[in-house]
């Protein structure tokens, strides 16, 4: 009997302990505490109170299923959104990293073709440079070339007049001394029928040799000395003098006609060695003048061509240059606004996972929060079936 008595004791303070436990748990929650007070106000009524407890509890049951169904039907839906987003972003800020790394190469490849294209140009208009200085350089010397050519030219000329101005004097000295031979001895070939005859037309000398002729190598060395006066290069002017000089000596020690025709006619030889000599030289000059000439044009043809070629090449790299430039500014427009796109779209789909990670917290908290919700419908469902005695006691003393 007391084993039997012990036992209900036993079982009447474990759900005593049990009931406490289960209302304690109510009024932690908000929710459990609005459960219990639609529990007090039910049991204030006239109606019958366990049927409608337990029926609001079932509404309340069935709302709380029916949130949740569709809280799950929307989580469901939004994850595929969430997905379907998220995987179009990912796809394109992965199309779009990829332009950029391409565009990055072609940055990466076209800067040295510029720099290299830079180069070349500098490195043309260097060649341009040396060329037009080359072409100048060979022009200004083929002037002087020429110049001292012409002076060389004029020099012979005069050289010239001068020995055919003494040629002349002394040939007619010695038609002088032949007729004056020739008076006392048979006639024989005059000396003017050799090579060394001169037909000579003085009209600035102040003496007309034509209508006046020359008797002695005194006259000759008079007008030679005249002569003298008349011509500029240096050298010839020294040989005019020495014949003047050799023409007064003659005049001295000749007293003989014969020894001045012999004389007279080693002069003339001596000129006419002198004449030979400086017609050689302007051929010569002719000649090198000519080779000259030749090989200036065609050093300034050749020099010509490859300055068109320089510029042609020139103008290339230059459309070379510009085509970079062009290309190069393009590409890093292009990698700006792939590189702006990417930022963009990295940080929409950071905002994007952010609400979706939101959104299932919010989703689960929800959850749980309907999980305690249903336990403490549960709760109040036991209480009011089981234990209503001690619910109501225990909501009186409250």
């Amino acid at each position: 009997m007391q084993k039997t008595l012990f036992l209900i004791l036993m079982v009447l303070s474990c759900m005593a302990t049990e009931f406490n436990d289960q209302f304690a748990e109510l009024e932690e929650s908000q929710f459990g505490q609005t459960i219990l007070q639609t529990i007090q106000m039910e049991m204030q009524t006239d109606d019958p109170v366990v049927s409608n407890l337990i029926d609001i509890m079932q509404n309340l049951e069935q709302t709380l299923e029916s949130e949740q169904k569709r809280d799950d039907d929307r989580i469901v839906r939004f994850k595929q959104n969430c997905d379907i987003a998220l995987s179009q972003l990912t796809e394109i800020i992965n199309t779009s990293t990829v332009s950029s790394l391409t565009l990055k190469s072609d940055l990466d490849s076209l800067n040295p073709q510029k720099v290299q294209a830079v180069a070349s140009l500098e490195r043309k208009n260097l060649e341009i440079a040396d060329l037009k200085a080359e072409l100048d350089y060979q022009t200004l010397k083929r002037q002087k070339e020429s110049a001292t050519y012409q002076t060389i030219l004029d020099n012979l000329e005069q050289a010239l007049f001068g020995v055919n101005q003494v040629k002349g004097y002394f040939n007619k000295y010695l038609d002088v001394l032949v007729k004056n031979r020739n008076r006392f001895q048979q006639p024989q070939p005059s000396f003017l029928q050799e090579d060394m005859s001169f037909q000579y037309n003085d009209d600035e000398m102040d003496e007309d040799i034509e209508t006046k002729s020359i008797s002695s190598f005194a006259q000759v060395a008079q007008k030679v000395n005249k002569l003298k006066h008349h011509v500029h290069l240096e050298g010839y002017k020294s040989m005019i003098e020495i014949l003047s000089q050799l023409a007064s000596q003659a005049q001295t020690s000749a007293d003989e006609p014969s020894q001045c025709e012999v004389l007279t006619r080693k002069v003339l030889s001596i000129l006419k060695q002198i004449e030979s000599y400086i017609q050689s030289e302007r051929i010569r000059e002719d000649q090198a003048e000519n080779l000259r000439q030749s090989s200036f044009e065609d050093l300034r043809t050749l020099l010509s061509d490859q300055l068109v070629k320089a510029n042609q090449d020139k103008t290339y790299m230059e459309g070379l240059i510009d085509s970079l430039s062009n290309r190069i500014q393009q590409a890093k427009n292009e990698k700006f606004e792939v590189d702006q796109k990417i930022t963009t779209k990295s940080k929409e789909k950071e905002n994007r996972e952010n609400d979706c990670r939101l959104k299932r917290q919010e989703y689960e908290t929800d959850t749980a929060s309907r999980i305690k919700q249903k336990r403490s419908v549960a709760i109040a469902v036991d209480l009011i079936s089981s234990k209503l005695g001690q619910l109501k006691r225990k909501l009186l003393e409250n």
